[in-house]
C-alpha cells in the first residue's frame, strides 16, 4: 500500500501537467473573422410547435429546444449561440458549418425548411462662449453659435443610443453623460473604455459643457446609452459582425431610446433591417452614416426609415438626395480615450453631429416624428451640395428659416451629477 501511495504521489504532478496541456489545447485561437466566415444566423418562431415537413420526428408537440437540435442535425450544423428576439416573436440561432465553402448550399436548404423563418450568413460592418478649453478650436461651420443655440435646447431629457465600439466612460467630458453601457462582442469582452471610435462619436453628441475642460457636445445634457457591437483592431479599424449588431439592436428595441446613432455601414441583413423597422415604429429616430467607399447602396443609411447623413464630398453619388442630410465631416475635434482629444473626420462624425442636433430638436418638440425631424433638418439648409441640403444648426433647432434667432441668445449650461454607467 505504501508503495502504491508513493507511485501515485509521483504521477500526480505529471497528470496535472497533462490536464493543463489538454485544457490549453481546447482553447479556440482561430481569429474571429475566420470563425465568422463559417457561421450563419437563422431564426424560428419563438416557442414554436410546428410539425416537420421533412418527416424527421418533429411533431406538433415538439419543444423549441429539440426542434432546434433537429434542424442543426439535419443540416450538419454546430450551435454557437441562441437568444430571443421578443419584438419579432423569434428566436435567433448562430450556427457553424464544418466547411465554409458549403455555406451557400446550407443557406439554400435552410431557406427551404418551413420551420426556419429567416437565414443569413454573418455580415461585417465598419464603423464610420463656453469656458471649455478647446471650444475655440471646434469647427465653426459645425458648432456655429452653439452657446446661443443652447439657450433654446441642450438635449435635456433626451436619450441617444450609440451602437458602436466601447466608450471611455471615465473621460472627463463624458463621465456625466453615459447612463448605460453593455458589451455584445464575444471576442472582445475585456476592452471597452479604451475604444476610440465610440468615444469620438459620443463626444461629438454629448460632451459636457461649462466644466472648464475640453470641448462642448452638440447636446451636452443628452444621455448616452452605449451598446458595444464593434471592436477595434490595432490599426484603429473598427468593425462589427451581424451577430453582435443584432444582439445590440434587440436591447435597443427593448429600451426604446429617443435616437439611435449608427456611425457604421455594411451589407444589408434581413434581421438588422427588421429590428430597425421595429425601433422606427416605436418612435426612435434612426440616424445612420453614408459609406463613401460603397458604389452601391449604403446600409442601413439607405432604409427609408433612416435619416442618412453624408459629408459634402460623398452625398450626391452615395445617397438619395431626397432623404440625405449633409454635414461637414472633416477636422472634427472630439474626445479620445484617456482624457485626451483629437481631430477626426468622416461621415461617422457627421452622423454623430446630426444625432446631437436631433436631441436638441426633440427637447424643444418632444412629439416630433422621424419624418418631421428629417423634414426640419432639410428645411434648415441655406444651400445645397450636389442637390442635398447642408444642415444649418440654429434653423434646425428653432424650426425657423433663419439663424438670426440664435444671435445673442446665450445659455448657462451647468454640469450634472454623474449617473451609474457600469458595464452590464
Amino acid at each position: 500500500m505504501a508503495r502504491f501511495t508513493r507511485l501515485v504521489s509521483r504521477l500526480l504532478p505529471l497528470a496535472t501537467v497533462l490536464v493543463l496541456l489538454n485544457g490549453c489545447s481546447l482553447i479556440d485561437r482561430t481569429p474571429p473573422e475566420e470563425r465568422m466566415a463559417k457561421q450563419l444566423v437563422f431564426t424560428i418562431a419563438d416557442e414554436t410547435r410546428q410539425p416537420s415537413p421533412f418527416g424527421d420526428g418533429a411533431g406538433a408537440e415538439e419543444t423549441q429546444d429539440s426542434l432546434i437540435r433537429k434542424i442543426l442535425n439535419l443540416h450538419g450544423l454546430k450551435k454557437i449561440a441562441e437568444w430571443p428576439i421578443r419584438a419579432l416573436g423569434l428566436s435567433a440561432v448562430v450556427a457553424e458549418v464544418r466547411d465554409r465553402s458549403t455555406i451557400p448550399d446550407v443557406i439554400e436548404l435552410l431557406e427551404a425548411d418551413e420551420r426556419v423563418e429567416s437565414v443569413s450568413r454573418v455580415q461585417t460592418y465598419e464603423a464610420l462662449g463656453y469656458n471649455d478649453t478647446y471650444y475655440g478650436l471646434q469647427d465653426r461651420v459645425l458648432v456655429g453659435d452653439l452657446e446661443n443655440v443652447h439657450g433654446y435646447a441642450a438635449g435635456r431629457g433626451v436619450t441617444v443610443a450609440v451602437v458602436d465600439t466601447g466608450v471611455d466612460r471615465g473621460h472627463p467630458d463624458l463621465v456625466r453623460r453615459v447612463a448605460f453601457a453593455h458589451n455584445y462582442v464575444a471576442h472582445d469582452m475585456a476592452r471597452f473604455d479604451g475604444d476610440e471610435h465610440g468615444t469620438a462619436v459620443a463626444g461629438v453628441i454629448a460632451s459636457s459643457a461649462n466644466n472648464e475642460i475640453g470641448i462642448v457636445g452638440v447636446a451636452p445634457h443628452a444621455r448616452i446609452r452605449v451598446y458595444k457591437a464593434c471592436s477595434e483592431a490595432e490599426n484603429g479599424r473598427a468593425t462589427c459582425d451581424s451577430i453582435s449588431l443584432i444582439r445590440a439592436l434587440v436591447d435597443v428595441v427593448d429600451h426604446r431610446p429617443d435616437i439611435l446613432n449608427l456611425s457604421l455601414a455594411g451589407p444589408e441583413d434581413p434581421l438588422v433591417r427588421r429590428l430597425l423597422s421595429v425601433a422606427h415604429q416605436q418612435g426612435t429616430v434612426l440616424v445612420a452614416a453614408v459609406d463613401p467607399r460603397r458604389s452601391n447602396v449604403s446600409f442601413p443609411a439607405a432604409m427609408r426609415e433612416v435619416i442618412s447623413v453624408g459629408t459634402p464630398g460623398i452625398a450626391g453619388d452615395r445617397a438619395d438626395p431626397d432623404w440625405t442630410v449633409v454635414v461637414p465631416g472633416s477636422e472634427v475635434l472630439t474626445t479620445t480615450p484617456g482624457a485626451t482629444y483629437g481631430f477626426k473626420a468622416g461621415s461617422s462624425m457627421a452622423t454623430a453631429y446630426v444625432s446631437g442636433v436631433t436631441a436638441l430638436m426633440l427637447e424643444r418638440s418632444p412629439g416630433l416624428s422621424s419624418a418631421q425631424v428629417r423634414e426640419q433638418l432639410r428645411a434648415s439648409a441655406e444651400r445645397t451640395v450636389n442637390n442635398v441640403p447642408l444642415l444649418n444648426l440654429c434653423s434646425a433647432v428653432t424650426g425657423e428659416g433663419s439663424d438670426q434667432l440664435c444671435t445673442g441668445y446665450a445659455s448657462q449650461v451647468v454640469p450634472e451629477a454623474r449617473p451609474d454607467s457600469g458595464v452590464h
